[in-house]
C-alpha cells in the first residue's frame, strides 16, 4: 500500500506538471488577452493564439506568451497613442511606413517603453531556450503568415474565403468604412490583419458630381497665389476661449473666418489632400497620399495643375523631408513643376524645422521668376508640429503659444516682403493662409470650453485620455473640426468676398474659390462652387450628407487615377 501511495503521488505530479506545461501559457496568453484591452471576444483570442504560435516556433513557449502579450500591448498603446492625436486607430500599413513614425516619436509614454523592454527580455530567453524543431509547430506557426499573403496578395477566392470564414465563424466583420468602430469590435490585431489589404484603386464610370450645376464665384484676375497649409494653427475668431498668437494676422490686413477641416490633432495629409484636389479625403479609406502616391497619374486634375495649365510656375514646398507622406512622389504628379523639401534647406537644429527656411526658400524662389511670369506658391509648415511641453499644468498651451508666436514672426515678415516684391513687379496677389487641424492640446481646449463634457466617452476618459466619444453630433464634429482660414488679397474686397463664401465650410471648398481666379471654365469647379454654396450647415457629415454619394469614386478615378 505505501509503494502504491507513493507511485500515485509521483503520477500525480507527473500529470499536474504536464497540464501546467500545456496549460501554463494558455492561461497566461488568456490573463495577458484580457490586461492588454479588457477583452476575451472570440476574434481577440483567436489571433492572440495565432500570434503565439508564430513565435512558439523559434521561441521557447513561456517566452512567446509573454512576447505576445507584449507585442500586443506595445501596438495597443501605439493604436491609443495615434487615435487620441488624429483620431484614428493603427494600420497595417503604419507598421510598414517608418519614416512616417518620426513625428510620433516624441509621444512616447511609459506603457509603451515598459511594453517593449517587456519584448526585449522575453525574446532573449525566448531564443537561449528555444524549442527543438518540430513538424506540427511549423504547420501553427505558418498559418498567421498564410493569412497575411493572402489578405495582401490574393484578390480572389482565397481571400474572399478566409474574410467570409472569420466573418462567420470568429464574429470578425470587416468595418471598413470605419475603422475606429472596427478596431473596438473586432481588436486591435484583427484590424492590422484586415487593413494589411492590397489598395485597390477607384473604377472609372458614369457619376453625378456635374450635375450639381455650375457657379462662378470670382472675377478671373490671375492673380499670384501664395497657398499655406499651416502646423496645427488654430485660434478663435468670435469669442476669447482660445486666441493665439495668430488672431494679430487680423490686425495686419486680413479677413478672417472658420473651415472644416477633415482631421483632428494630426493628419496632415488628409487636409493638404482636400486642399489641393477639391476632393474629400473622407470617402477613399485610409490616408490618400500614402495608400495612392504611386498611382497617381502624372497628369492628376488638381488646383495645381489647373494653375500650372494657365502658365503659371508651380512651387510645392515644405519644411520636413520629401518622402515624409511620400509628397516628392505626390507633388510632380499633382502638377507642381518644382518642389523643395528640408534636404535643400539649411536645417541645423533637433527641434521641428524652423518655418523661417520656408519662407527664405519660397522668397527666393518667387524672386526667380520671369519679371511677367505668373506663381503659384504652395506650402506646408512644420515648425509648429507636437507634442507640446506640458509646463505647469497648462496642458502643453505655453510652449504652444511660444512656438506659434515664432512662427507667426515668421511669417509677418513674410507677408510684406512677398507683397513688395509683387508691388515692384505689379502682379495682384492673394495669399491664404488655414491650419490643417486643431492642435493636440485636448486638455487644453477642455479646460479653456471649446470642448465640454459630452465631447467625451467618459468622465474617466476625459479625466485621463480624454478620447473622443464614438459618435459625435453635427455640431460637436463642427467644433472639432473648426480651423481658422486667413485670407489677404491686393483688393480687400476679394479677400472679404472670398471669406464670406467660405466660412463654415469645408477645407476642399477652398480650392474651389482660388480655382475661380483663372479664365477657362472648367465643369468640376463650378459643380464644386455649386456645392459649396450650400448653407454650411448641409456641409457637415451626418446621415443626411454622406461624402461618398457626393464625391462618387468615379469621379476620383477621372480626376486622380
Amino acid at each position: 500500500m505505501l509503494m502504491s501511495y507513493f507511485e500515485k503521488a509521483v503520477f500525480f505530479r507527473k500529470i499536474v506538471k504536464q497540464l501546467a506545461f500545456i496549460l501554463g501559457p494558455v492561461l497566461l496568453l488568456l490573463l495577458g488577452r484580457y490586461f492588454v484591452d479588457q477583452n476575451w471576444s472570440v476574434q481577440r483570442l483567436l489571433f492572440s493564439g495565432l500570434l503565439f504560435a508564430f513565435l512558439a516556433l523559434v521561441l521557447n513557449r513561456w517566452a512567446a506568451t509573454v512576447v505576445a502579450i507584449g507585442l500586443e500591448g506595445l501596438l495597443c498603446q501605439a493604436s491609443w497613442l495615434k487615435e487620441g492625436q488624429t483620431g484614428e486607430p493603427l494600420l497595417a500599413r503604419d507598421l510598414f511606413e517608418v519614416s512616417q513614425g518620426v513625428s510620433l516619436a516624441s509621444y512616447l509614454n511609459w506603457e509603451m517603453i515598459a511594453f517593449s523592454l517587456l519584448v526585449a527580455c522575453a525574446v532573449g530567453v525566448g531564443v537561449w531556450k528555444r524549442p527543438r524543431f518540430a513538424w506540427w509547430r511549423l504547420a501553427l506557426a505558418l498559418l498567421l503568415p498564410a493569412l497575411l499573403l493572402i489578405r495582401i496578395f490574393d484578390h480572389g477566392v482565397l481571400n474572399k474565403t478566409s474574410s467570409s470564414i472569420l466573418a462567420e465563424h470568429f464574429k470578425a466583420s470587416y468595418l471598413s468604412y470605419n475603422f475606429i468602430q472596427n478596431t473596438r469590435q473586432n481588436g486591435l490585431l484583427v484590424h492590422l490583419y484586415q487593413t494589411a489589404e492590397s489598395v485597390k484603386l477607384p473604377s472609372a464610370g458614369a457619376h453625378s458630381f456635374y450635375t450639381l450645376g455650375t457657379l462662378k464665384t470670382q472675377q478671373a484676375i490671375e492673380p499670384d497665389v501664395v497657398l499655406i497649409l499651416c502646423e496645427a494653427c488654430f485660434t478663435s475668431l468670435d469669442d476669447d476661449h482660445f486666441i493665439t498668437p495668430i488672431a494679430r494676422l487680423k490686425q495686419k490686413g486680413f479677413s478672417a473666418s472658420m473651415m472644416l477641416s477633415p482631421v483632428y490633432g494630426g493628419g496632415t495629409a488628409e487636409a493638404e489632400f482636400e486642399m489641393l484636389t477639391g476632393l474629400s479625403s473622407a470617402v477613399l479609406p485610409g490616408i490618400d497620399y500614402q495608400n495612392y502616391a504611386s498611382s497617381y497619374r502624372k497628369d492628376a486634375a488638381t488646383l495645381v495643375s489647373r494653375y500650372k495649365d494657365a502658365g503659371y510656375r508651380t512651387i510645392g514646398m515644405h519644411n520636413f523631408y520629401g518622402n515624409f507622406w511620400k509628397r516628392s512622389n505626390i507633388y510632380p504628379s499633382f502638377g507642381f513643376s518644382s518642389t523643395r523639401f528640408v534636404e535643400e534647406m539649411s536645417w541645423k537644429t533637433r527641434t521641428w524645422p524652423d518655418d523661417g527656411l520656408l519662407y527664405d526658400a519660397a522668397l527666393k524662389a518667387y524672386a526667380q521668376g520671369p519679371a511677367k511670369g505668373k506663381t503659384m506658391l504652395s506650402l506646408v509648415t512644420v515648425m509648429t508640429h507636437g507634442n507640446y511641453t506640458d509646463r505647469d499644468y497648462d496642458g502643453g498651451m505655453g510652449d504652444y503659444n511660444q512656438r506659434l508666436n515664432a512662427a507667426v514672426k515668421h511669417l509677418e515678415k513674410f507677408v510684406k516682403q512677398l507683397e513688395a516684391q509683387a508691388k515692384k513687379r505689379k502682379r495682384p496677389l492673394v495669399i491664404a493662409l488655414i491650419g490643417d487641424h486643431k492642435p493636440s492640446l485636448t486638455a487644453a481646449f477642455y479646460r479653456k470650453g471649446v470642448f465640454d463634457d459630452h465631447f467625451f466617452r467618459s468622465k474617466g476618459d476625459r479625466n485621463d485620455k480624454f478620447r473622443f466619444a464614438y459618435k459625435l453630433t453635427p455640431q460637436q464634429w463642427r467644433k472639432r473640426a473648426e480651423v481658422p482660414l486667413f485670407i489677404k488679397a491686393s483688393r480687400p474686397d476679394l479677400a472679404a468676398g472670398m471669406i464670406g463664401n467660405l466660412a463654415g465650410k469645408p477645407m476642399f471648398c477652398l480650392p474651389g474659390e482660388l480655382a475661380q481666379l483663372l479664365p477657362k471654365e472648367d465643369p468640376f469647379w463650378g459643380a464644386l462652387s455649386s456645392l459649396c454654396a450650400r448653407e454650411s450647415d448641409q456641409l457637415v457629415p451626418t446621415q443626411q450628407v454622406e461624402w461618398r454619394k457626393v464625391f462618387e469614386p468615379a469621379l476620383f478615378a477621372e480626376r486622380l487615377f
